[in-house]
């Protein structure tokens, strides 16, 4: 009695499962939705205030990272004016101020969207509170410093994952097909 070889056909199955889900993986990936963006500010940009805000707001369309925000808030001097950390809930940031000078401030802010994009930018408004104090003049040497770098995020189009595993899939269907057409060593 000759002992039963298993069939070849028994492989097909399972070679026709992992063939879709490599070509699952190859398939194109859907678009990704766009990060965030920063919607207003309060004080707005380019405005002239005639009170001293006691707080920068700034509106995302949708939520930033807390622990990710930093919010400066600098004189012509390069004198920063914030008051603690900047608090972060959903789209809204807001930084406490000290008591602003009168003339420009400017305001440089970093986020992380949830999304994980880094995010900033930088806009100036005019304080023109009669009763604020006048502002040193400008260091010409000493440019104003951004807050401290957001950690880099990860961006899904900086790294194209679906072209690795889909490539891992290949090689490993290939491996498959070079194992199933091995002639077997018991006959």
């Amino acid at each position: 009695m000759k002992p039963r070889v298993p069939s070849r056909p028994a492989a097909v199955p399972f070679l026709t499962a992992l063939l879709l889900a490599a070509l699952s993986v190859l398939a194109p990936a859907p678009r990704a939705q766009a990060h965030a963006q920063l919607l207003a500010s309060s004080p707005a940009a380019d405005s002239v205030t005639a009170e001293s805000p006691t707080a920068v707001t700034l509106s995302f369309d949708s939520p930033v990272q807390p622990g990710y925000t930093t919010v400066a808030v600098l004189g012509t001097d390069g004198t920063p004016y914030t008051d603690g950390p900047p608090t972060a809930l959903n789209g809204q940031v807001q930084q406490k101020l000290g008591r602003l000078p009168k003339g420009a401030i400017q305001v440089v802010w970093r986020a992380v969207a949830a999304d994980g994009a880094p995010l900033q930018g930088r806009f100036t408004f005019t304080n023109a509170d009669d009763t604020a104090p006048v502002q040193p003049p400008p260091r010409p040497s000493t440019p104003a410093a951004p807050p401290a770098a957001a950690p880099a995020a990860q961006d899904s189009a900086d790294w194209p994952w679906w072209a690795a595993a889909g490539g891992l899939s290949v090689a490993a269907v290939a491996a498959v097909a070079v194992l199933v057409r091995r002639p077997s060593r018991g006959r």
